[in-house]
């Protein structure tokens, strides 16, 4: 008898304002991951009412609306109470670290970052939340 295998990608919602961060993310992220990329942090909440992702990658810095802003967005929605949030930041200081943590993110990671680094701290997180 053959075991039955669960073939699909975990999903993961990047939202960063600069489309070439994203490009990098998909580009490091898509043979494991589904990744959806937005543009604009203000369209969060309605992108959340249609998919349902198992982790959240969000800029730190945004003109509109920043990533400690969106966490209690993400955190409105039942379902998302506990799904892992990374920060991701250009300002790697050990406040924007301790805010980020502060806010509900589970982990945060300086810009630029090495591909290897941004999957294996995505595998720990996903890891966890199983």
């Amino acid at each position: 008898m053959r075991k039955k295998t669960d073939t699909r990608r975990p999903c993961i919602l990047a939202v960063d304002d600069a489309a070439v961060s994203l490009h990098v993310i998909s580009a490091a992220l898509s043979d494991t991951y589904q990744v959806i990329a937005l543009t604009k942090p203000t369209m969060l909440e309605e992108v959340l009412r249609n998919i349902t992702p198992e982790l959240f990658l969000l800029d730190y810095k945004m003109p509109e609306m920043s990533g400690f802003d969106l966490i209690p967005v993400i955190r409105s929605f039942e379902q998302h109470r506990e799904t892992p949030i990374i920060m991701l930041t250009a300002l790697g200081t050990m406040e924007k670290v301790s805010s980020a943590v502060g806010y509900g993110a589970c982990d945060i990671i300086t810009k630029p970052f090495e591909p290897g680094l941004l999957r294996e701290r995505i595998a720990r997180q996903l890891k966890k939340s199983v």
